[in-house]
């Protein structure tokens, strides 16, 4: 290694792992502090080191820059600290609580200016909106939270209504906004698809049958709602997209994702969506980078 001032990145399979500074490249590395950590990540697979020569009174900013850019599973522990806390493992965690509330609109390509981007829309619609936006809230602070993580949702537009957040983790972006006017399969408009299919055009209901009814649906978990409202012409009209839309891994969590032909409609309907997102794609693979050790 050369003797030079730098910010230099430990990787591997694509995620990066540690993110430090040092004024003088080759001294740093011959007695390293991550080094144990690093090569019993080494035995599992291959680690390679990359760096970024600069000027000393850079270091301090672009070090700063580029862990808040990467998130780095190793910059977010201690040493010599052994329960890691990966960012993949965070957005994992974040998915699993949120896969009943969004759905995956596509992936946009890395550029020069930004990172590959996943883009995800919660679905309510504006009477729905608030409470919707509360309960996302208030799931994703409790994640930003965590302990022994540096992987972070931030609220970038702040509304009661409406709200928009975005996280990174392992060089993707994560984009998350509202999508109004698509209903959640919650539980109001659930009742009414049962209906449909328990009682058809019957006019009246028995109260005690109606109660059952509504703890059936209750009951119900995500994918057989999901089931149910694929059934019905009703529910298919209630719920378009998540009807039509199918199942991808997303970070290791089953997401709806809209297909192709949905993701296309989408966008010849909503020339915003053209606009703000140009290279959007639908997704078949999971998109997310992933390290196990």
């Amino acid at each position: 290694m050369p003797e030079c001032s730098a910010i230099y990145f430990a990787i591997a399979r694509d995620q990066v792992l540690y993110v430090g500074l040092a004024t003088n490249l080759r001294k740093r590395w011959q007695k390293h502090h991550r080094l144990p950590q690093l090569e019993a990540v080494n035995k599992q697979c291959e680690i390679r080191l990359f760096w970024l020569g600069c000027a000393q009174n850079q270091l301090n900013d672009l070090e700063r820059q580029y862990i808040e850019y990467y998130c780095p599973t190793l910059n977010q522990t201690k040493v010599p600290e052994r329960q890691l806390v990966p960012s993949f493992q965070m957005l994992t965690l974040s998915l699993k609580k949120l896969n009943e509330r969004v759905i995956c609109f596509g992936v946009c390509p890395a550029d020069n200016q930004r990172l590959k981007t996943l883009i995800f829309g919660y679905l309510a619609d504006h009477r729905e909106m608030r409470l919707a936006t509360a309960t996302l809230r208030k799931s994703l602070q409790a994640i930003t939270r965590k302990p022994n993580s540096l992987f972070r949702w931030t609220e970038v537009i702040r509304r009661k209504d409406g709200a928009h957040w975005w996280t990174r983790c392992n060089g993707i972006e994560i984009r998350l906004r509202p999508w109004f006017g698509e209903r959640l399969m919650h539980n109001p408009s659930m009742y009414k698809v049962m209906l449909k299919k328990r009682f058809s055009a019957q006019t009246s209901i028995p109260m005690p049958e109606y109660e059952a009814m509504r703890q059936e649906v209750r009951a119900m978990s995500f994918r057989e709602r999901l089931e149910l409202a694929r059934s019905l012409e009703m529910g298919q009209k209630l719920f378009p997209l998540e009807c039509s839309a199918q199942f991808h891994t997303v970070s290791g969590v089953e997401i709806l994702c809209l297909t192709d032909s949905q993701l296309q409609a989408l966008l010849s309907k909503h020339s915003n969506l053209q606009e703000q997102y140009p290279k959007i794609s639908a997704i078949c693979n999971d998109p997310v980078p992933r390290l196990e050790f």
